[in-house]
């Protein structure tokens, strides 16, 4: 954590752009990072530099996020001890504890490579703006979907509030008895509010990852679809050399944001795939705890958000491999017009051509999985096995 807040400057990169005479890239807020680095700065986790003149501020931030990383690290020590006396059954412990594992993870992993992934983006929405500075980078809805954010981690807490503050009060007065000299009242309610307040900055984490990575990949997917239409004009041999450059960053910028994201990703399907265990042991869970109109609730809520996720994520990551169909579409046309130019043009052209066709732009998770449709059809039938497993495990019947 040291290294966090050792510059307040923005982050330098060694990717430097070839000299081509296009657009400067314009200094504007085209783009839907501005309001998610506000809002990962919000949460504790500083993806972008910290500019200010002023000590003081920066060093107000520094503590904020200090203390916030501070709060979940205790928050999660003291829940994972404490937690298998207060939820009942195997599975969901498992899969509180694999939940909050992996979304602590993912918090870390953002931590770590946030020079990266800030480079990687900026080097996306920079070159998008040369290239078509009229393109809206990132996702247009980034408002409603930062709002949905609040809104949806306050539901999951007022749901966690009221079952674990409420409805199982009583029991874990008596089952969390304090080895300290403290009350017993204290002890249990600061075991509890730690379980409750940890499990929700999971998901709060859970829910800004995802943010983070789809409007990372329509970055991508936009940046290759505007380099798709910019081929079409290119008929001439010094505009073909300036295309040839320019793929040619695309594709390290391509690169960068799946590097920086590839281990988030990997992770987030973790967190992902843990919030659907914890969700389908809950829904065939035997105790009576998990038989109420709350528990019901958050099966539903997460049931819900999980699809969601996989959703949101494996279109966004689709929209790089549509853009890579529209660039061969655009050299099928550009081809057509290129057959009655001279051969030194059509040359330089075919130089493009193989670039392109030999290129591989993809979002990968960890480079193990590729992020796509294909890859919601793999989750959707892993977590149906497993709910027919746990089915059957469950030792309840079928009935006609």
């Amino acid at each position: 954590m040291r290294d966090i807040f050792e510059t307040q400057e923005v982050h330098s990169h060694r990717f430097r752009p070839i000299s081509l005479k296009v657009s400067k890239a314009p200094k504007h807020k085209n783009n839907s990072f501005h309001l998610l680095y506000k809002t990962t700065l919000a949460m504790g986790i500083p993806i972008a530099p910290i500019n200010t003149r002023s000590s003081y501020g920066f060093s107000l931030v520094k503590v904020w996020c200090l203390s916030i990383f501070l709060y979940k690290t205790v928050t999660l020590f003291i829940s994972f001890s404490h937690v298998h006396r207060i939820l009942p059954g195997y599975a969901s412990l498992f899969a509180f504890y694999f939940f909050d594992t992996f979304s602590y993870i993912s918090m870390v992993t953002f931590i770590v490579k946030r020079r990266t992934i800030y480079s990687a983006i900026k080097s996306a929405v920079d070159l998008t703006a040369r290239i078509d500075p009229s393109i809206f980078v990132g996702s247009k809805t980034i408002r409603y979907e930062i709002l949905l954010l609040f809104l949806s981690s306050l539901t999951i807490l007022s749901i966690f509030v009221i079952f674990f503050f409420y409805q199982e009060w009583d029991s874990y007065m008596k089952t969390l008895q304090t080895p300290f000299p403290v009350p017993q009242y204290t002890y249990t309610w600061i075991v509890v509010f730690s379980v409750v307040s940890q499990h929700a900055w999971s998901f709060a984490t859970c829910f800004l990852a995802v943010l983070l990575c789809y409007n990372s990949f329509l970055a991508a997917g936009g940046l290759v679809k505007a380099y798709a239409g910019a081929i079409r004009g290119m008929t001439s041999r010094d505009s073909i050399i300036l295309g040839l450059g320019l793929f040619r960053e695309l594709c390290r910028s391509v690169q960068k944001i799946d590097a920086a994201f590839n281990s988030c990703v990997f992770f987030l399907f973790g967190t992902v795939i843990g919030n659907f265990f914890a969700a389908i042991s809950v829904l065939f869970s035997e105790s009576a705890s998990f038989q109420t109109p709350v528990a019901r609730a958050y099966v539903g809520l997460t049931l819900l958000g999980g699809v969601s996720i996989i959703f949101v994520l494996t279109i966004g990551g689709n929209t790089v491999s549509e853009g890579q169909q529209r660039l061969r579409l655009a050299l099928l046309e550009g081809s057509k017009k290129i057959a009655g130019l001279s051969p030194d043009v059509a040359r330089f052209f075919t130089m493009l051509s193989d670039n392109i066709r030999d290129s591989k732009l993809a979002m990968t998770g960890c480079e193990m999985f590729t992020v796509d449709k294909g890859l919601a059809l793999t989750v959707g039938g892993m977590v149906i096995t497993y709910s027919f497993l746990l089915f059957q495990f469950s030792g309840k019947p079928f009935t006609t």
